[in-house]
């Protein structure tokens, strides 16, 4: 590679950098109508893309001299827009993160210690969180208001499905009821004992579509259940913000948000004495 500059280098740098901004920008805009076609023909396009862009860097490397940085940073822009473009489309809906799986992700303590001002949660029994006791506890004291309840919205332990669910697990046939009744008590005892404002309600669906915890009332982690294939913690997870700029309906956070709310209203009351242990 020459030290010095020429006109041929200035002219392939030029070149290169004009022929990657057309491949990049073709790809960019054909994706949305591949979506519409054949949706996996994004992830070839994007490849395609990044491929050009991984060869103009080697003839940028061997044929533009002292002038590779500036026509490689050029190039780099490109890319990075053509990443920025797919990424926006999820952020427009309020999707800004996904799990493979909580344990592959923000795991069930984590999302506790982001809990500040307000929690709500759907689930079967919230097991998975109130077993966590530090995390748990902690959360419970810092969103517990006079005005505003924690709410818990779950799957009353007298339920059918809760048995057909153990035993398709390979689980006892009472087990699950157990892990609920567990788990409310650990709910009761801090009503109880600290007076906290928690209430309880139990869905009138034999199995809710998904497993939904709104945290401070901007973030939404959704998965959904497969009952009687494991505690549901191996599915995945979706990370939804609502929107503070936009219109609510805008991101996906409303609907969920809304999905809670009405089955909140038509839930049945705990009243903090059925279905304990004591019992």
């Amino acid at each position: 590679m020459s030290d010095g500059l020429s006109g041929s280098q200035i002219a392939v740098g030029v070149f290169v950098n004009i022929i990657s901004a057309v491949a990049i920008g073709l790809a960019a805009s054909a994706m949305s109508g591949l979506d519409r076609a054949h949706p996996h023909a994004r992830r070839a396009a994007l490849a395609v893309a990044l491929g050009i862009a991984l060869a103009g860097n080697v003839v940028l490397f061997y044929c533009s001299g002292q002038l590779f940085p500036v026509f490689s940073t050029v190039l780099l822009f490109l890319v990075f827009y053509l990443f920025w473009s797919q990424i926006r489309q999820f952020w427009n809906v309020g999707l800004i993160g996904a799990d493979r799986s909580p344990h592959k992700g923000l795991n069930y303590s984590d999302s506790l210690k982001m809990c500040n001002n307000s929690l709500s949660f759907l689930g079967v029994g919230a097991r998975k969180l109130t077993e966590r006791v530090p995390e748990f506890e902690g959360a419970m004291q810092r969103c517990n208001r006079p005005n505003r309840p924690i709410r818990f919205l779950l799957c009353k332990p007298g339920s059918n499905q809760l048995e057909k669910a153990a035993r398709g697990a390979g689980e006892p046939a009472g087990e699950y009821r157990r892990r609920v009744t567990a788990s409310l008590e650990v709910i009761r005892d801090l009503r109880d004992r600290r007076q906290w404002n928690i209430e309880v309600r139990f869905y009138k669906l034999e199995v809710p579509l998904f497993r939904l915890m709104f945290v401070d009332d901007w973030l939404c982690l959704a998965s959904h259940y497969v009952f009687g294939e494991g505690d549901g913690s191996q599915w995945p997870q979706l990370h939804i913000e609502r929107s503070v700029t936009d219109r609510d309906v805008d991101s996906l956070y409303h609907p969920f948000q809304r999905y809670f709310d009405e089955l909140w209203e038509k839930a049945e009351p705990w009243d903090y004495a059925e279905f304990t242990e004591e019992q």
